[in-house]
């Protein structure tokens, strides 16, 4: 099977053992899964349930004492397979290791599986479990998996990361913990990835609950939403950043408020990919994802870096007995890591970069769609008095429906950031509602014509216009620069760009919303459109006039 079965491999004939060629070796990356764990005795039981299955995957029988946590290095008869195991008890706790090697039967590459299994004094056990891929050949693709060791931890003791329980079965989220799961999703110091799978209008979603979970369980939340739940969510954080009907999103770690950018965490609507491709998208994207963290080094403790404590201390002094000596072994680590990290580094920056711009295409090319059906549906069923009537413009209701609205009414050439979006639906006043509107529409009519024309004639009237309602159109500072340097003037904006809000059209003093507000813009030259980044709040700024 491949690197994460469960069947016993066949005994091996000598001939059979696969000989590698004398060739520069390639390390993939496949999964790496690490959590705390609440029980009292999730020590010795992971490092049961780990051993266990490394006797099962190699084939082999391991000495007594082994399942107890014991230190081991055996080899099967036919000099593969190894699998060995070291421990380190100290005063503030203990740490055991494991690692077991496996040639695959087929091709010229071997399967590598750690764990770790860690306890400290005062702090919750923590569980490890990672798979690299060493190919020195040709080699075909391979699912990536983890070691379904990682399953029966879940299965069978409590688990949590972020301060969420994680298990092999997705949460099924209820209106009442929205603003807990608001709190995971834009913690800053979030450590995981968070799938979300919404359900349809009949309560159908796009993966099963025990597909996601077989797969991706312990490197990611999980959560189901049912549609109320998933209406609720877009109330609080508006379409771009929410997943409903039928819909599943990957939030990923680093989300905040101040920089959201919604073709950063991916997207796959309904009806685009079959469930198995789904599974693959998301697979790919959150097993590795702890490669590649900052600190991945000193979070996940190598078996090779333990095993050279053991060995230092029995040659040396043993007076020196704190778990924390394992960060001196670092070093060796990372000269392990260094020959393809920095490679694997870029290209996930690389493929980041590519996957932004997709996920932006993908909900462009959905948005023309949905507009092209609707408008075929239009002109199949118009009557000859429709033809003849001017389109009316809808009124702003309410906060909630501004994202809606903006699309329907604004068009394409004024566009509305979902950051401001939020803002107005947090900190907008109804009583400034309807001189909003009228601001956004002499926007959409004047100030982006003219902006779009270059002519003096037109940016006169657009300013005469605004000057109706009492709103002028200012640069942010008195040294146009200092928006640069300021935080809170700038926005995430396309792919991986960052674009700084240097201008605004702005109504009344003060920061009461009831008697101001404030449009923070920019002006996009390449898709001749204007976006403002946030509203209706003023910026608490001294140097703002």
């Amino acid at each position: 099977m491949g690197q994460g079965g469960e069947k016993v491999p066949p005994k091996r004939e000598a001939s059979s053992i696969v000989r590698y060629p004398r060739s520069t070796a390639t390390i993939r990356s496949v999964s790496r899964v690490w959590f705390e764990l609440t029980d009292k005795k999730a020590f010795d039981e992971c490092i049961r349930l780990s051993t266990q299955w490394m006797g099962t995957r190699a084939g082999i029988k391991l000495p007594k004492g082994a399942l107890e946590g014991q230190a081991f290095d055996v080899t099967d008869v036919l000099g593969a397979n190894p699998t060995r195991a070291v421990r380190l008890t100290a005063k503030d706790g203990s740490i055991w290791a494991a690692r077991s090697d496996y040639p695959d039967p087929e091709f010229p590459r071997l399967w590598v599986t750690e764990f770790f299994v860690e306890k400290r004094q005062g702090q919750l056990a923590r569980f490890g479990a990672q798979l690299t891929c060493v190919i020195r050949g040709e080699s075909p693709e391979f699912e990536i998996t983890r070691p379904t060791a990682v399953r029966r931890v879940l299965e069978s003791l409590s688990a949590e990361a972020d301060g969420w329980q994680l298990s092999e079965t997705p949460h099924q989220l209820v209106i009442e913990d929205l603003s807990s799961f608001l709190d995971l999703v834009y913690n800053p110091d979030r450590r995981l990835p968070v799938i979300v799978v919404a359900e349809d209008q009949s309560g159908n979603v796009q993966i099963s609950s025990d597909t996601l979970g077989r797969h991706c369980a312990g490197a990611a939340h999980l959560f189901y939403l049912p549609m109320p739940t998933a209406w609720a969510l877009t109330r609080e954080v508006g379409k771009r950043m929410s997943v409903f009907n039928g819909a599943t999103r990957i939030y990923m770690p680093g989300l905040a408020e101040d920089n959201e950018d919604p073709y950063r965490h991916p997207l796959w609507l309904p009806n685009n990919v079959r469930e198995d491709q789904l599974r693959r998208e998301l697979v790919r994207r959150v097993l590795p994802f702890d490669f590649l963290r900052p600190n991945a080094a000193a979070e996940f403790p190598r078996f090779s870096a333990v095993r050279d404590l053991v060995q230092t201390r029995g040659a040396t002094s043993r007076s020196v007995n704190r778990v924390d000596g394992l960060q001196l072994q670092i070093e060796e680590l990372e000269e392990d890591r260094d020959t393809w990290q920095g490679l694997a580094i870029s290209e996930q920056e690389r493929t980041r970069a590519l996957d932004s711009e997709i996920e932006r295409l993908k909900s462009e090319v959905a948005r023309l769609e949905s507009k092209n059906s609707a408008l075929d549906y239009a002109l199949k069923n118009k009557t000859t008095e429709q033809e003849e009537k001017q389109p009316t413009e809808r009124i702003l209701d309410s906060y909630e429906d501004l994202e809606d609205w903006a699309e329907e009414v604004l068009g394409d050439a004024l566009y509305i950031h979902p950051a401001a979006i939020k803002d107005c639906r947090k900190n907008g006043h109804d009583g400034m509602r309807g001189r909003i509107e009228a601001t956004l529409k002499i926007i959409r009519d004047y100030v982006v014509p003219a902006r779009t024309t270059n002519s003096l004639e037109a940016a006169r009237l657009a300013a005469e216009k605004l000057g109706e309602l009492g709103v002028e159109d200012t640069p942010c500072f008195v040294k146009r620069e200092e928006a640069k340097r300021t935080a809170g003037y700038s926005v995430p904006y396309g792919n991986d760009d960052t674009r700084v809000l240097y201008d605004h059209f702005k109504y009344g003093n003060g920061y009461d919303n009831a008697n101001q507000f404030r449009m923070y813009y920019f002006w996009d030259a390449e898709r001749k459109r204007l976006v403002i980044g946030k509203m209706p709040s003023h910026l608490r700024n001294n140097l703002t006039n």
